[in-house]
């Protein structure tokens, strides 16, 4: 039963570190894309941010919420599985 335990626990531990990498990449593509206007806006490309910033905002807004939809089903789905372990576990007890 221990093994079960430490497996389950490793396999949940893996999911969490899923969910996290998933945040951080999304932090650093907006951060990638706010790099790239800064220094459109510094060498003064008026016309690259004219033609760019207003379809950028709408699918940076669509991947942010994808993420965070994906993050928030990922977690709920991990704590019915422990919580599904945890209720077999004392119930074999």
């Amino acid at each position: 039963m221990s093994c079960l335990s430490i497996f389950k626990s490793q396999e949940k531990l893996r999911a969490y570190w899923f969910s996290i990498l998933g945040l951080v990449f999304t932090v650093l593509t907006l951060l990638a894309g706010y790099q790239l206007v800064s220094n459109w806006v510094k060498h003064e490309d008026w016309s690259a941010l004219l033609d760019v910033v207003p379809s950028m905002f709408t699918i940076l807004t669509i991947y942010v919420i994808t993420m965070l939809t994906a993050n928030i089903i990922a977690l709920i789905l991990i704590r019915g599985k422990s919580k599904n372990t945890n209720d077999n576990l004392m119930k074999k007890r």
